[in-house]
């Protein structure tokens, strides 16, 4: 009887995914414009934006986990890890890091971590919920001039999530002790380098192609008339419904016109929350071995607590700000698109010369 409930629960499970997909098939069918235009867009985003602010930290930060330079970062704030965070040395490394570089940095340097053996799962479960940030670059240019025209609300929205994230720290690590072990890898120089960009280039493979996936869903529900529908019956205005949006995939905060400064304590919880399409990149580039429940479970309450910071410091750091509106559009009219092709071709010579090494090594091995 039990068995076939399940079995009942997955066929469901199954028709719901194959009937969502199929909807989704016939909606790029009937909308092939509005899909392909919000492909072309997220491409050019990916190209211009997110490979060229995420690549070098993504490589960088497996690097220096990799040659066991990461606890030297954190020899300054060694008083700060330990008396206040109570957290281990290259633990605080990868949450300063993971401060600066952007939503899945952390994470994925707490995966490669645990593939080296150098933490255990419940130290980087535990973790993955405060090394979570998008980076002060993205709030203070992206948001903070190109939506309301002032830097002050790019470091409100910073200080905003920042900040639940440090009380969630010192909560993990005072309720559970964390532990790191400290293990070097025999990687070194050329080596060292082809692992670190290999390993950034498949990471920022995954996060593009969520991106651009997230954005032809957006435009086949907006196409389709269901966020139209969704805003005439509750009321909603189309900033309000461009938060909603945020919810799902990060960047639609661009897109807010007119904003008023009021809506600051919902873009913090947006920032914080770091959206759905983020979500989904984390576990396309976790260790299988780390598990994202404490994560999501945590999640929520970490962007609650971001609006109401927001709301507190408002005040202070945006007396006597004078709101100006900038045309958004200008922050993808930067041309990196000629470096992006150079670094994806870059990395696809890495791995054909690891390959060929490889193949060298194992014909001498036979022979």
């Amino acid at each position: 009887m039990g068995n076939n409930i399940i079995t009942n629960k997955m066929r469901s499970k199954d028709l719901f995914v194959s009937a969502l997909l199929m909807l989704s098939a016939l909606g790029i069918i009937l909308y092939p414009g509005e899909v392909s235009a919000a492909v072309h867009d997220s491409v050019l985003r990916c190209l211009n934006v997110l490979i060229p602010s995420l690549f070098a930290f993504m490589a960088i930060s497996s690097m220096l986990l990799s040659c066991g330079a990461a606890e030297l970062i954190s020899l300054p704030f060694r008083t700060i890890s330990r008396y206040i965070f109570n957290m281990p040395d290259k633990l605080f490394t990868v949450m300063l890091i993971s401060m600066f570089a952007g939503y899945p940095v952390g994470i994925k340097m707490l995966s490669e971590m645990l593939e080296r053996g150098e933490t255990d799962r419940n130290t980087a479960q535990r973790a993955a919920v405060f090394c979570y940030c998008g980076g002060p670059s993205f709030y203070s240019s992206a948001v903070g001039m190109a939506v309301f025209g002032d830097r002050r609300v790019g470091t409100l929205i910073f200080l905003s999530v920042l900040i639940p994230d440090l009380i969630l720290s010192i909560i993990m690590c005072r309720t559970s002790e964390l532990r790191c072990s400290s293990v070097i890898s025999s990687d070194r120089k050329g080596s060292l380098l082809i692992s670190g960009v290999n390993s950034a280039g498949r990471s920022m493979a995954a996060i593009c192609l969520t991106v651009v996936f997230f954005s032809s869903v957006l435009a086949l529900l907006r196409a389709c008339g269901a966020f139209a529908l969704l805003q005439h019956i509750c009321g909603f205005s189309d900033n309000t419904m461009i938060l909603i949006s945020s919810f799902i995939e990060i960047t639609a905060l661009l897109d807010l016109k007119g904003a008023s400064f009021s809506l600051l304590p919902f873009v913090c919880a947006s920032c914080s929350f770091g959206g759905l399409c983020i979500i989904i990149q984390l576990f396309a580039l976790k260790s299988k071995e780390l598990s994202l429940y404490r994560f999501l479970e945590l999640r929520p309450a970490a962007a609650l607590m971001s609006a109401i910071v927001c709301r507190s410091l408002q005040p202070h750091l945006l007396k006597g700000a004078v709101q100006t509106i900038y045309f958004h559009r200008t922050l993808y009219n930067v041309n990196n698109l000629g470096a992006s092709f150079c670094l994806i071709l870059m990395i696809f010579l890495l791995n054909l010369k690891k390959s060929l090494v490889i193949s060298e090594r194992v014909c001498y091995n036979i022979s």
